[in-house]
């Protein structure tokens, strides 16, 4: 029998003696098979296996959990009768679990089941659902069970198969039809804000706002006006130096699905940006896009090429350096864009250019990417990248920009170019059986 330890409290005898004796209670109840058996059933519901001990590592399938948006020790905590491994290459089963926003607000989880080895092309793919009112606790619930269900195919093969019950809640019935009063529509205002203060600084930064939107497999529009106040003060020598930037916008696409590869919409949009010299604006742009897989099968992969054409007008705060208080511009942009989400990775990367139909050699090219790989054993790199090539800066106002306005970032600068480069590397290793879960502290 192991050794139990008791705890006194300090304090009057009468209260001693009172904690002696339920401590008391609580080790012959510990120590009692009726009082094990109680615990081990009502903790092993979920599992439907009855007596732990009896499980061993032999019996135990090899999983890997390949899911950055889930609470992994939640998940290991339930289903507690398999092993989880650090390492693909060690698993007998790969669960790879993706995440995508659905229409009203939730997630789509789609949860890809990967045979290794002894399970080699046994494969599965099952879906989760779940709605934006749903709590944290009610996502990761439903996601296990989503889990436990995917690997029944894999544990009927093992010594726990006859340890397997099944049960389907609820009474068989007619379908009933779903009456939406909100016809698809999404709605969600937002606000916020910031505040600071020093000695000599003090800082205002405010910011709301309100979208709209409507999904259907034909339709999906979506509408959103916001509003960005920042404002910043410094006390130098008693003198109150203060600056104010402020952008206000819509934003609007309307998109219609006619095809499983070719869709069709317009972008809207209005602007006034104090730090781009654009005291109000705004633009149309009729758009078309094509996939180069149909879009019900793009969920891990997508390969889309994107036209749009567009009018813009603009007014200006100031003089521009091409001596414009206002003008009205055309312009076209095409974009190539691609996304994979794979066992050993993922990788996302998007190619853009446009110009304005005046002056072909006022244009730009914008590159960005994102790679993530996981090597072998534990080890996994990952790089992004962002490029601008930049001649198309119409807005930039006449004169040069005082010291003031660009050590406080009140206008914006004139460049040919913006580039930024990440990388990042993680190793792990050591033991490649551990199930056990601590969240202490």
């Amino acid at each position: 029998m192991k050794d139990k330890e008791i705890i006194f409290v300090k304090g009057s005898s009468s209260n001693n003696m009172s904690y002696c004796l339920v401590i008391f209670i609580i080790y012959l109840l510990q120590s009692s098979p009726l009082f094990s058996q109680v615990i081990n059933t009502e903790s092993n519901k979920y599992n439907n296996i009855r007596d732990t001990s009896e499980v061993s590592k032999r019996d135990m399938v090899s999983v890997f959990l390949d899911c950055s948006t889930c609470d992994n020790s939640y998940i290991r905590q339930q289903i507690y009768f398999v092993n989880y491994v650090r390492d693909v290459q060690l698993s007998q089963i790969h669960i790879f679990i993706t995440k995508q926003y659905n229409a009203s607000g939730g997630g789509t989880f789609t949860l890809s089941f990967i045979g290794k080895k002894d399970f080699d092309g046994i494969n599965n793919n099952l879906t989760y659902t779940s709605i934006k009112n749903n709590t944290e606790d009610e996502v990761r619930k439903g996601l296990s069970k989503m889990i436990l269900l995917g690997l029944v195919p894999y544990i009927s093969q093992t010594s726990l198969a006859d340890r397997i019950t099944i049960a389907i809640s609820g009474q068989p019935g007619q379908q009933r039809h779903v009456i939406d009063p909100w016809n698809n529509w999404i709605f969600e205002v937002y606000g916020g804000f910031n505040f600071a203060k020093e000695t000599s600084k003090s800082s205002i930064y405010l910011r709301y706002g309100f979208s709209a939107e409507y999904v259907t497999k034909k339709w999906r529009i979506r509408m959103r006006p916001y509003f960005n106040y920042n404002q910043e003060t410094f006390v130098k020598e008693g003198e109150d130096i203060r600056s104010v930037l402020h952008r206000d916008g819509f934003e609007g696409k309307f998109i219609r699905s006619i095809s499983d590869h070719w869709s069709v919409g317009s972008f809207t949009s209005i602007i006034s940006n104090t730090y781009e010299n654009i005291d109000f604006g705004y633009r149309i742009a009729p758009a078309i896009e094509y996939s180069l897989l149909p879009y019900k099968k793009a969920l891990r992969n997508e390969y889309t090429i994107a036209y749009s054409i567009g009018y813009l007008r603009r007014r200006y705060l100031e003089e521009t350096i091409y001596g414009k208080d206002k003008e009205i511009l055309f312009d076209q942009s095409l974009k190539l864009e691609i996304r994979a989400l794979q066992p050993w990775g993922s990788i996302r990367a998007g190619l853009k250019g446009s110009h304005f139909f005046h002056d072909l050699s006022k244009n730009r090219i914008s590159f960005d990417s994102r790679v993530s790989i996981r090597i072998f054993r534990g080890l996994s790199v990952n790089f992004s990248s962002n490029y601008d090539y930049l001649q198309d800066q119409l807005s930039l106002p006449k004169g040069d920009a005082s010291l003031e306005e660009i050590l406080l970032g009140q206008r914006q600068l004139a460049t040919t170019f913006g580039i930024s480069v990440s990388a990042g590397i993680s190793y792990s290793f050591g033991s490649i059986y551990n199930n056990v879960v601590n969240t202490r502290l």
